[in-house]
């Protein structure tokens, strides 16, 4: 009897010990997670700009709005680039005017350029748009940064 009680003490605490161990290790890979920064580039005289992210320091992807169509390009338009193979995407949104507006790279493998999301605006309507590095259901967004049209 006491052997059969050490025998599943001990198998007990080598469990304990595995689960310590795991939540340790998993403890770390958060604290070691990917930081995301992001930084707004240049705004031009036609209201355009960019967003620029930057994943553990690599560029990793932007938002470009154009405030005025250029050769190729629409005007009243943004779109977000996606540079990076690392299982994020990037998406960005115009928080204003409240269009319902979004540019994304989801279900796209990188470098990959989303469609432009357009639609007439009135001239020099500020706009304010974000941009998200997205996965799934996880989201690091940028402050949100403001041009025109």
């Amino acid at each position: 009897m006491r052997k059969r009680l050490r025998s599943r003490v001990a198998t007990l605490l080598a469990t304990s010990a595995l689960f310590v161990g795991s939540s340790i290790t998993i403890g770390a890979s958060n604290a070691a997670a990917a930081t995301w920064t992001f930084e707004k580039g240049e705004v031009f005289a036609d209201g355009g700009f960019s967003i620029a992210a930057h994943y553990n320091g690599t560029y990793a992807g932007l938002m470009e709005w154009r405030g005025d169509p250029l050769p190729g390009d629409p005007g009243d338009a943004f779109r977000v680039l996606d540079r990076l193979s690392d299982g994020w995407g990037m998406e960005a949104s115009m928080i204003s005017p409240a269009t319902g507006r979004v540019a994304t790279t989801r279900g796209h493998s990188a470098v990959y350029y989303s469609p432009w999301s357009t639609g007439d605006l009135p001239e020099e309507t500020k706009v304010y748009i974000q941009l998200c590095a997205v996965q799934g259901e996880r989201f690091q967004c940028s402050s949100v940064y403001s041009g025109h049209a």
